[in-house]
């Protein structure tokens, strides 16, 4: 959280519900961690496209679910920028 200078008082107190089918997007956004973002000067511009390769191998993602994750993916990445750069 302090890499992006977010606060415990940036997350909302309510839980979030996350459909079944787009759980495994959601964990795999998770992992990628904070050292996979395209930085600018402005803060985060976007993901780094080549840590997904590694971190789909090791999470097991087969290569038949890959597309429709991979767009899960890219709607997650789109939030985050959203959130981010709110002002």
């Amino acid at each position: 959280m302090q890499f992006f200078a977010l606060t415990a008082d940036d997350y909302p107190e309510d839980d979030v519900d996350v459909w079944p089918e787009n759980w495994p997007a959601v964990l795999f956004f998770e992992a990628l961690g904070n050292g996979s973002w395209n930085m600018g000067p402005n803060g985060p511009t976007g993901l780094r496209y080549e840590t997904f390769r590694e971190l789909r191998l090791v999470r097991g993602v087969r290569a038949a679910d890959w597309p429709a994750m991979f767009e899960a993916l890219r709607v997650l990445e789109q939030a985050a920028l959203e959130e981010i750069h709110k002002e």
